[in-house]
Parts: C-alpha cells; sequence; structure tokens
C-alpha cells in the first residue's frame, strides 16, 4: 500500500474517532411531548347579539411567580395549543393579539401590563371643542384644554392562571378561559326629526383610561372621556325615534365620585350644528343591564330643526335632475 492510501485510512479513522466522542445518539422530541394550554373562550356579551368575533390569535405571557417580571411568552390559536415553557412556578396572562383599538403597554411585569387606547387625533378634537365653543348654552360643560378625549376600546379578551410547570416526559396540559375586560352598553337618546340628521359625535366623561390586567380588578384610576360616534334611527323596544349606538369602556372610576356628562354634537344636513348635554351618572351606575334609554326632556329636548324649502338639494343633500339622452356624432 503507497504512503498516500495509508495516511488517508488513518485520518479517516481519526476523524470517525473524534466524531463519536462528541456526539450522542437522541431521539427526536414528538409534538405530543410537551406543554399543551386547552384554551376556552366567552364570547357572550351584554348588548352584542352576535357577541364577540372569535380572534385569530392569542398570546400566552409567562411571568416569574415570585418576583412578578415576565419570562417568556408565546402565541396560540383561539383553542389553544402547544406552547414552549421551563419549569417553574409562574403567573400566566392571555390577551387575544389582533384589537385595533385597544394597545398594549407595560408588559414586562404582570403588574404593569396595561390595556389601552389612543387619544383622538389634533384635527378630530379641534373641531369637536370649537363646535361645543360656538354653539352651547351657559350652564354647559365643557372639556377642558387638560381633559384627555380617547377612542373606546375593542373587546379585550384575558385569562389569568397560576400554573406550575413540570418536569415531564409527556404532555402536560394547562387550562384557562378569557373573558373580556371591556362592557358594550347600549345608549339611546329621544329627539324629534331625526331623518334630518347627517351625523351625531358623543363624549362621555368619568370614564377609566385603562386596565392592568395582570390581575383582577385593575381598572385605572385616571380619567378620560370617551369619543364614540351615535346614528340616527328606531329604538326597537320602545318604537321611538332616537340617537343610538352600543359603546365600548372600561368602566368608571372605580370608588370615586365623579360625575358622567354625556355631551352630544349634532349635525344637521344643511349644516347647521347642534350640541345637547346631560349628565346620566344616575343611570350608568349599578345599571346591570348596560341600557340607557333617556326620554324625551322636555326642558332638554334634542330638536332637529325642518329644513326650509330653499335648503333642500343644498350641499348636504344634492339632487340630480334626470339624465337627459345626447346624441352626438364622433367623426373617426
Amino acid at each position: 500500500m503507497k504512503l498516500r492510501g495509508k495516511i488517508e485510512i488513518v485520518a479517516t479513522l481519526l476523524m470517525a474517532l473524534v466524531l463519536s466522542a462528541g456526539c450522542q445518539r437522541r431521539p427526536l422530541d414528538e409534538a405530543s411531548d410537551g406543554l399543551y394550554l386547552n384554551l376556552n373562550l366567552n364570547l357572550e356579551v351584554k348588548n352584542l347579539d352576535k357577541g364577540i368575533a372569535k380572534p385569530e390569535l392569542m398570546r400566552v405571557l409567562f411571568y416569574d411567580a415570585e418576583s412578578l417580571e415576565f419570562v417568556s411568552d408565546d402565541y396560540v390559536l383561539p383553542d389553544g395549543g402547544y406552547i414552549n415553557a421551563l419549569p417553574g412556578k409562574y403567573k400566566m396572562v392571555v390577551y387575544n393579539f389582533d384589537t385595533e383599538r385597544t394597545r398594549i403597554r407595560g408588559d414586562r411585569g404582570v403588574v404593569e401590563v396595561e390595556a389601552y387606547t389612543n387619544d383622538i387625533p389634533n384635527a378630530t378634537r379641534t373641531n369637536l371643542l370649537t363646535k361645543l365653543r360656538a354653539s352651547t348654552k351657559a350652564d354647559f360643560v365643557a372639556p377642558s384644554s387638560t381633559e384627555r378625549i380617547v377612542y373606546e376600546p375593542d373587546h379585550f379578551l384575558v385569562a389569568r392562571e397560576d400554573v406550575e410547570i413540570l418536569h415531564r416526559t409527556g404532555t402536560q396540559e394547562l387550562h384557562a378561559t378569557a373573558s373580556s375586560i371591556v362592557e358594550s352598553y347600549y345608549l339611546g337618546v329621544s329627539l324629534q326629526n331625526s331623518k334630518y340628521i347627517a351625523s351625531a359625535q358623543a363624549l362621555l366623561s368619568g370614564q377609566a383610561e385603562s386596565n392592568k390586567f395582570g390581575f383582577e380588578g385593575g381598572m385605572s384610576k385616571n380619567s378620560v372621556i370617551l369619543y364614540f360616534d351615535m346614528k340616527a334611527g328606531v329604538n326597537e323596544k320602545y318604537g321611538t325615534e332616537v340617537l343610538q349606538t352600543t359603546f365600548n369602556t372600561f368602566g368608571k372610576l372605580p370608588n370615586e365620585e365623579s360625575r358622567l356628562w354625556l355631551t352630544i354634537v349634532v349635525t344637521t344636513t344643511t349644516g347647521e350644528i347642534i350640541t345637547w348635554q346631560d349628565d346620566i351618572t344616575d343611570k350608568f351606575v349599578d345599571n346591570k343591564d348596560k341600557y340607557i334609554y333617556l326620554e324625551e326632556d322636555p326642558n332638554n329636548p334634542i330638536v332637529v330643526p325642518v329644513p326650509p324649502p330653499s335648503s333642500e338639494g343644498g350641499g348636504f343633500q344634492p339632487e340630480v335632475d334626470e339624465w337627459d339622452t345626447v346624441y352626438e356624432d364622433i367623426i373617426i
């Protein structure tokens, strides 16, 4: 055998020896050997006949049971699925990850993790306040320049569980049920001549800014004004003309005396601005059905004026005559 051939054989044997010493044979982990979250969603909410739409994705947060600091997170489908987490004791928090208006901050600690909504744009705020200042009564309670006006939240499903993840050879199953921390209220305000309304916006004061949802009862004590749209229609229960909507809120400020002023800004079909306000605190507090219907108040009605005949076909309701047929020769 030539020298070159001997060298190749020795090198091959040495390589095999090194590889055999540095590697171990280990079985592949199977999908069934792991941690499975069995998740149940409570999608029923008062005043939402169809309930909450099923979310697309859920986020799972694990916080150390003693330090309450963030350890890890994972994502599952709405019914649950396999997740990864090291053995230990945790506070597990699960929430839906696909909300448009409900935002999350402070997720590095279970005490700080918080759901909130953004302020309305400056242009919208300025437009609203300008309308209010231009057409309010002497006793009107207008928002101050420092009060925040925010969007209503989307429904936000949350589950909280204290869990212990074990060293395991098979599958450990965790269970959790998520329900919304957001409330839905029906609001109807009786009025006259609803067909002449082009648009209506509402402001509701005394609402909680956010919810620190890592623990139950984490509603913020900071007050904000909630902004939402209302539509003209007929109340199904009373058969009256109303401005109505179903709005969402984190709730009234907890354990504090605060007045809930409902302010409505109506733009008529002729461009006229009508403002209306009422204190609805007594109708909001302890309202188990979350159903608020404000009957017409003879001392404070919402009356939309009937536009004069000359205003018909104005900029807000343009009219177009029937098309006339015109024949033209086209030279090619």
